[in-house]
């Protein structure tokens, strides 16, 4: 509740540098969301794109008290791991390619209205962590530029491929 109030309060109160994608707040890292994709036509909004614009401010309101993914390299499988955090926001898309504009095949969120029914249509599945019923299993299999390429199996007979954006994995 305090989180959404925060971010309601941040929201009403605008931005004290325009230019800033924190808005100007001090000690908060400029996390910019990575499922910014085109913006509607005007006067076309959407529910979808009201997901998408309330969801993505949120994440980009939390800064660095945010979940993200990990993976460990070391002493590891490579299995990518993600625990759902109530009292942390994480919204994560895996893509078709590495690059966000490419289809979006899986969806990793902690809002509701972005994993039930799974509203975008992701081909792989909407899940809230990586061990949620259903969820399919993914492996690191390499980096590539700003992306992490994985393998996601358990949905399908054969492994699917997966990007994902590098900034929301960890690497231990």
């Amino acid at each position: 509740m305090f989180m959404l109030a925060l971010t309601l309060l941040m929201t009403a109160c605008g931005p004290s540098d325009p230019d800033s994608p924190r808005g100007g707040m001090p000690g908060r890292a400029a996390i910019p969301a990575d499922t910014a994709g085109p913006s509607p036509a005007p006067g076309k909004s959407t529910q979808l794109d009201s997901i998408e614009k309330t969801n993505n401010e949120s994440v980009v309101a939390s800064g660095d008290n945010i979940t993200k993914a990990f993976v460990f390299l070391k002493d590891g499988d490579s299995t990518i791991y993600l625990t759902a955090d109530m009292r942390k926001d994480h919204r994560i898309f895996g893509y078709a390619k590495p690059d966000i504009r490419s289809e979006r095949l899986l969806l990793l969120s902690i809002f509701t209205n972005d994993v039930e029914k799974n509203p975008f249509g992701c081909r792989l599945g909407a899940y809230y962590d990586t061990g949620g019923p259903g969820a399919p299993v993914l492996k690191y299999v390499s980096t590539a530029g700003n992306f992490v390429k994985a393998t996601a199996t358990g949905q399908t007979d054969r492994p699917a491929t997966v990007y994902f954006e590098k900034k929301w994995i960890v690497f231990r």
